[in-house]
């Protein structure tokens, strides 16, 4: 199998103030199955080797750590004896026979450095003999009934264990796992309001809403977007900050303003001002899953249009749709409030409400994604004439897009 039919994803593991602090690194096959490739031995191995000696680990998760799914065959190939452990945490999965070797491998490898967690823990004979060895313990709360897990977790908390919760896939059972004592939390449930309430914005806030419908116009004068941006010292600073960052690489640095505008364009200075919004420091920063889940998706659109129409404007709007998809999330307000106030392209509102349009089946291939359904993420594909493995690419290019984002633009910011 070539290399290059092998397709990195990642899905953010949260904490209990709902910050993203590790990431379980997914890699898949260009094959129909869309499974990890747990079965295959030797392709597990080049893309570990692969991901620390091309990609770079840093590349994908940044400072934080990741969670990378191997078998017990995989643990006996050498690789974990050059590669660096620093923040990586080795996936055993449950159904791993256990015998002493294993278990003296795994010792020998932890005093490497790398950490041990245990997927989808049910309590067996063999697990039992694993979990001395083991840092993280993930739980799967689909397939564990709710009235076992008290049982399941007391004696693994008196150990010590750091407790993982997966298939978190709403707030209720975000409620629920954080009440029971879990540590981290992995789904998607941060993206899953169960009700949508009004709250009440601060001056900051206003600031950059006020500022998106200006910037929705391309009437608007550059002096009211220049007096707007003014208006607040702190979104003054960290428009000059995002402007000079490396990302950019401008010749000259820009001091003013008025430069800042005419250098990035409406279009860019929009994204930027969509940033701030999920950025706002009190609900995470650069840690704020809404934040990464928006850029995924936007990042991910942008590259499907890219790839279907060869539009640079139509893939502009298409980025757009994913940003915007979780503003309601992120803003308590229901979108078709959000969106009429905002006067936003009619094609892309269709998308965000209606789920209509080539945008919006293009938005439903990523909330397919990240909810696992991938039957219908399958037939969505073949719906629009998307190939799989061009799917999967735009999910990889949208990985390191939105490290890239965050390690570059975002930094100090907010």
């Amino acid at each position: 199998m070539e290399e290059s039919f092998i397709y990195l994803g990642r899905q953010p593991i949260l904490d209990r103030k709902k910050r993203i602090v590790a990431y379980e690194i997914l890699y898949r096959k260009k094959l129909e199955s869309f499974a990890r490739i747990e079965d295959d031995d030797q392709a597990t191995s080049r893309v570990i080797v692969n991901i620390f000696n091309n990609i770079g680990i840093k590349n994908l998760a940044g400072e934080k750590k990741a969670f990378i799914n191997v078998n017990s065959d995989v643990l006996f190939y050498g690789i974990f004896d050059f590669i660096p452990p620093q923040n990586i945490v080795i996936e055993i999965l449950e159904n791993t026979s256990v015998d002493q070797k294993l278990i003296e491998r795994i010792k020998k490898i932890k005093k490497f450095g790398f950490e041990f967690a245990l997927d989808d823990y049910v309590e067996t004979k063999d697990t039992k003999k694993l979990i001395p060895y083991i840092d993280y313990v993930k739980i799967d709360l689909i397939q564990t009934p709710y009235e076992k897990l008290k049982d399941l977790i007391k004696p693994l908390k008196e150990k010590k264990k750091i407790l993982l919760a997966e298939k978190v896939e709403n707030y209720d059972m975000f409620k629920d796992a954080y009440a029971l004592g879990f540590d981290l939390f992995q789904g998607y449930f941060f993206a899953k309001p169960s009700i949508i309430t009004h709250r009440r914005f601060d001056p900051y806030e206003m600031t950059l809403i006020n500022l998106l419908k200006l910037l929705n116009s391309e009437k608007t004068p550059v002096d009211q977007i220049e007096n707007t941006i003014k208006s607040d010292v702190h979104l003054t600073f960290n428009l000059l900050k995002f402007v000079n960052s490396a990302y950019f690489s401008f010749k000259t640095k820009i001091k003013t303003i008025r430069h800042a505008i005419m250098m990035l364009g409406y279009r860019r200075l929009r994204i930027w001002v969509l940033l701030m919004l999920y950025a706002d420091a009190k609900i995470g920063g650069i840690d704020n899953p809404l934040l990464e889940l928006a850029l995924m998706r936007g990042k991910m659109l942008e590259n499907i249009a890219l790839r279907k129409t060869k539009d640079s404007n139509y893939a502009d709007m298409a980025f757009l749709t994913g940003i915007l998809s979780l503003l309601d999330v992120l803003l308590g307000i229901p979108k078709d409030e959000i969106l009429s106030d905002l006067n936003i392209d009619e094609e892309i509102k269709n998308a965000l409400i209606k789920g209509e349009g080539m945008l919006g089946k293009m938005l439903k291939l990523c909330e397919y994604l990240e909810a696992g359904d991938l039957l219908h993420l399958k037939t969505e594909l073949t719906d629009i004439g998307c190939k799989i493995e061009d799917f999967f690419k735009a999910e990889e290019d949208a990985v390191f897009f939105v490290e890239k984002i965050k390690q570059k633009l975002l930094k100090g910011a907010v």
